[in-house]
């Protein structure tokens, strides 16, 4: 059984990277910084990749800022999905082109980015990845995996003041697969333990 349901799980996750455009999400918070910062800020980031076009396109809104906007980026890679410590900025610095700073609210919908130019990229991680081709194969896969974060920095917390992981949003027909196995996987169990008895 719980081999089935890690099965199913895995399936799960292999649909939603295979899926495109793929939608990632975050919520920003002060208490996802390392370390947490105290602040009353929030946001919620969505980020449209489509690993085939090469694309990726965000949309952020923020508010309850301590202080103006400084920063804001994509930090890539995590060693681990969702692992609690700090990476290198892996895109634009200071800020996403026409990001808004010096603001402690307002929202942000980009361009779609080309990730086969560098302008989306911070120079120092196109470096430490050996080349522009490996730096987009990275983002990519730190973006598919859970390995990337985005934070809005300010002036009052230059580490980062709200900061949430990018997640892969499952498609709601993936998600109905997924329920539909479970519940598969229920029954079975129960008429294998009604055997037993």
């Amino acid at each position: 059984m719980k081999r089935l349901l890690l099965l199913s799980t895995a399936l799960l996750y292999a649909s939603v990277a295979q899926a495109n455009p793929i939608t990632l999400t975050a919520a920003l918070s002060p208490l996802n910084e390392i370390p947490p910062v105290a602040s009353l800020g929030t946001g919620q980031a969505t980020v449209i990749l489509d690993p085939d076009a090469q694309t990726l396109q965000l949309s952020v809104t923020f508010s309850g800022l301590t202080s103006p906007t400084v920063a804001a980026h994509i930090h890539c890679c995590l060693p681990f999905p969702f692992a609690p410590m700090n990476v290198g900025v892996a895109t634009t610095v200071p800020a996403f082109p026409g990001f808004p700073l010096g603001v402690t609210f307002g929202t942000y919908t980009s361009q779609v980015f080309d990730l086969t130019q560098a302008l989306i990229y911070n120079p120092a991680f196109v470096t430490a990845r050996g080349g522009l081709p490996q730096a987009e194969a990275a983002l990519i896969a730190g973006l598919l995996n859970s390995e990337t974060y985005l934070n809005i920095h300010t002036v009052n917390n230059g580490g980062g003041e709200i900061r949430g992981i990018l997640n892969a949003v499952p498609e709601p027909g993936t998600l109905s697969l997924l329920g539909v196995g479970i519940t598969s996987l229920i029954a079975a169990r129960k008429r294998q333990r009604g055997q037993v008895r």
